[in-house]
């Protein structure tokens, strides 16, 4: 049998053809891609977001540091650490309930502090309070259980409907008589509502999955008390929002804590000041950021 000189060739009768290059690269693509949707399928089945943030909030009390995507990165939370020193002795109200956030009680020393912790989790709140007993900062921090109602994935729904509502305007009186749906009212104890805050920090509830109960309610309380503790000439409110890489934690940021009042941003956390003034009818002087 004579071979061709181009050694490799198409074989007299039972010869099978060799596959180019091209044809070999096209097989090796297939396979991957292939081989990479069952490993995606594989991942999604085992470890949804919304557990996965549940396993980092679990373990994250066990050993004293946050873990995964939802803690606090270190440049975060020292700009966090930095707001509550600026204004201690103060108080202070959390929605969320982490080691890292616990630890702001201990930041928040002195003469007159007061730290509210605001939680959906009955594990965090049992835990923080174990964290806090025996600490300087116990006796003046209270971690108030709650259930929030609005899942994350309803966030534009909700907040198509603020925009048409007079009620969920800028509030000119008590926070817990808001007739507006994002207020918390009917989830916050009334000494949480009724109180003048100096500092408040957004950092729950979770978010993490549109299933997941989401932080409007808190970013809209939040500005809301922050409005109400500014007036009359009181000093400007610091309000911290983390997670604002998020899209729903951003644009709820953005529409009731407003840009003009972005102090200061590290990672994903935002500072605002806000101050008494501004519209009467309005949480911001600048009209509303549109949804694309």
């Amino acid at each position: 049998m004579q071979m061709s000189s181009g050694g490799v060739g198409v074989g007299g009768g039972g010869g099978s053809k060799v596959m180019s290059p091209k044809q070999v690269l096209t097989v090796v693509l297939v396979v991957f891609c292939a081989l990479s949707f069952v490993k995606l399928l594989l991942l999604t089945g085992s470890s949804s977001p919304a557990a996965a943030a549940r396993r980092g909030r679990a373990s994250a009390w066990g050993n004293g540091t946050d873990v995964g995507d939802g803690g606090l990165a270190p440049k975060e939370a020292a700009l966090l650490r930095s707001v509550v020193a600026a204004r201690a002795p103060c108080r202070l109200l959390v929605f969320g309930l982490s080691p890292q956030l616990a630890a702001l009680a201990a930041v928040n020393a002195g003469e007159g502090a007061a730290t509210a912790f605001v939680t959906d989790s009955a594990e965090d709140a049992d835990s923080a309070r174990r964290s806090l007993r025996g600490g300087s900062a116990a006796a003046a921090a209270k971690i108030h259980q709650v259930r929030y109602r609005d899942a994350a994935g309803e966030a534009w729904p909700l907040l198509r409907r603020a925009r048409d509502s007079p009620a969920c305007r800028r509030p000119t009186g008590a926070v817990r008589r808001s007739g507006c749906h994002l207020a918390l009212i009917t989830t916050l104890p009334r000494e949480v509502l009724d109180a003048r805050w100096d500092v408040l920090v957004v950092d729950g509830p979770s978010g993490a999955a549109a299933g997941e109960p989401g932080r409007m309610g808190a970013i809209y309380t939040a500005a809301a008390l922050a409005r109400a503790s500014a007036a009359g000439g009181r000093e400007a409110v610091d309000v911290a929002v983390h997670d604002v890489h998020r899209t729903v934690e951003r644009w709820y940021a953005w529409e009731y804590l407003c840009e003009d009042n972005l102090a200061a941003a590290k990672g994903r956390l935002w500072h605002f000041r806000v101050a008494g003034g501004g519209p009467p009818d309005a949480f911001c002087s600048t009209g509303p950021a549109q949804i694309l």
